[in-house]
């Protein structure tokens, strides 16, 4: 059959499926054609003898499509649940057991982070995205045999994809990102338990060796008026440390040819997500097209690679745990409990009514609803009661930098494409939705590091415990 050119033209076009070595619980069409509806050309899906699919096309927009067909093949289930976890609705799968942990997810906003970020979008990036949801939902809509037993056993259905699916599951992880909430909320606990001028002892130092203007010495105290939250019982201080120790970083390394006895530049890279969970973190893929071979990883849900190689460059990615949480203590008027103060500036919350769908057996349906309030400064979200082990009588507020400046480009497209270590450095401009450690080489033997992400900067230079919201 002739296809017509075009990404937005609806073609019915042959999808070959070579698929060797593939087992598994859940089955799918191993061999033969399928036809889908998008596809500008043939593509062609070969699968290794782990079940690893290599997708061959005629442009990056075909492929990408097929990359979500196959995504959705190898990861529907844990793509829904991921999804309904960032948006606030794993109460819909779990009943009440799950309601405050929805509860949580909407407060911080995943969704209305994507919400945001998808109206500033370019047509290029949007078009990125769109094409790979169009492949998931091609599978959800054609393969109705193929879809995971566990959606039989959860006793639901998968339903169809947009952007902001995706765009929340990356802010999702963006949160695992930006460690600074957690140890925020520990360093107050031990200022409250131990006083600011101990606690400030065992604090972490961050220094820059190349500015003597940061030398210890020269440091101020980094809290004067320390605020009390209340947070000095044992059960709240060992909520937030318990398991701690079993926590590691990720590593990466670059080395250039010098160093390599191969003569070329080296990229290593071990990201340390936890390899106990089945199916793992990472969706492995190929993508090769005239113009593009890239072999790597993504998170099942998001277009392109973070983790890869192509023809001229090789990419790691570990977490660089970058401080882009903030948390203040907010003053409550007291003639209007509706309203925070500023100085002498009294300001309405913004508030928001969401609706929780619990799943319950006794409920007419099987379902009930419950309506949650979620009040926010200019700041961002009031987080007080939300955390199990953060219980307060204040009320405070949570800033995210990297949900703040949002771009137009995502640049994973680029990244994928780059040819260079200038060009890389280019494309992760554009990656301000994370803070990752990238590290990176090219065939020409550079090598290079860089942190992506939108980092605060700090009226008082620190933001190592909450801040208390005095003036305007």
């Amino acid at each position: 059959m002739e296809a017509k050119r075009g990404w937005n033209r609806k073609c019915l076009i042959l999808i070959v499926l070579f698929i060797c070595g593939c087992s598994g619980l859940n089955s799918y069409q191993k061999e033969g054609n399928l036809r889908l509806v998008g596809l500008a050309e043939p593509v062609t899906v070969m699968r290794d003898e782990k079940g690893m699919a290599y997708i061959y096309a005629d442009s990056l927009e075909d492929a990408l499509m097929a990359q979500g067909f196959v995504a959705a093949q190898d990861r529907l289930f844990t793509m829904e649940l991921t999804r309904m976890f960032a948006a606030g609705r794993l109460s819909e799968l779990a009943g009440e057991k799950a309601a405050a942990l929805d509860t949580r997810m909407r407060t911080i906003g995943f969704y209305r982070h994507a919400q945001n970020k998808a109206q500033l979008l370019d047509p290029e990036s949007r078009r990125f995205f769109q094409k790979y949801i169009d492949g998931v939902n091609a599978f959800i809509k054609t393969r109705p045999d193929s879809h995971h037993l566990e959606f039989k056993l959860a006793g639901i259905k998968p339903t169809p994809w947009s952007i902001l699916d995706s765009l929340a599951i990356v802010y999702y992880m963006s949160w695992g990102t930006s460690a600074n909430l957690d140890t925020e909320i520990i360093a107050q606990m031990l200022v409250e338990r131990l006083g600011p001028k101990r606690a400030e002892q065992i604090f972490p130092l961050n220094i820059n060796p190349d500015d003597p203007m940061t030398e210890v010495s020269q440091k101020p105290p980094l809290i004067e008026e320390p605020v009390r939250l209340g947070l000095v019982s044992d059960k709240q201080i060992m909520g937030y440390l318990e398991d701690r120790l079993l926590e590691i970083g990720s590593n990466n390394w670059a080395v250039d040819a010098k160093h390599s006895p191969g003569g070329k530049p080296i990229v290593a890279n071990d990201p340390h997500l936890d390899a106990r969970i089945l199916p793992g973190p990472w969706h492995p893929c190929g993508i090769i097209t005239p113009e593009l071979r890239v072999v790597g990883v993504n998170i099942a849900g998001v277009p392109g690679m973070v983790v890869f190689r192509n023809a001229h460059v090789a990419l790691g990615t570990t977490n660089a745990y970058g401080d882009t949480q903030d948390l203040y203590v907010e003053t409550i008027d007291p003639q209007d409990p509706d309203h925070y103060l500023e100085g002498d500036q009294s300001i309405p919350f913004k508030v928001i009514e969401e609706t929780l769908t619990i799943r319950d057996k006794k409920a007419p349906g099987g379902v009930k609803e419950q309506k949650i309030k979620i009040r926010l400064t200019h700041r961002g979200p009031v987080i007080s009661g939300i955390f199990p082990n953060f219980k307060t009588d204040k009320v405070l507020s949570l800033r995210w930098s990297l949900v703040e400046n949002m771009g137009a480009e995502m640049g994973i497209k680029e990244l994928i494409q780059a040819t260079s270590v200038t060009e890389v450095r280019e494309a992760l401009r554009h990656v301000d939705f994370l803070m990752l450690n990238f590290t990176f080489a090219d065939t020409e033997g550079n090598i290079g590091w860089q942190v992506s992400g939108n980092l605060p900067i700090r009226s008082r230079g620190d933001g190592t415990v909450p801040f208390a919201i005095t003036d305007s």
